[in-house]
């Protein structure tokens, strides 16, 4: 009967091992993903700070451009 348990508990073990190798294998792929995502964001929220770092000065632009056509077209009435 040991002889039996001691089989049947060396195949579990080996069994135990695979499943922890998978698990583990699929917690370093997922652990990569979730680096790289840091990785997007941070990137992304660089750029988006830039992009907003711009947004006085294209606002400021646009102001001068309308500012600009409305005095064109005042000439043009007059």
């Amino acid at each position: 009967m040991f002889r039996e348990l001691r089989t049947e508990a060396k195949e579990s073990r080996k069994e135990n091992r695979e499943n922890f190798g998978k698990v583990f294998h699929r917690l370093a792929v997922l652990e990569t993903q979730m680096s790289d995502v840091r990785t997007r964001m941070g990137s992304l929220e660089r750029h988006m700070a830039a992009l907003l770092a711009a947004m006085p000065a294209t606002s400021e632009r646009i102001d001068e451009l309308e500012a600009r056509l409305a005095a064109l077209e005042a000439r043009i009435q007059s």
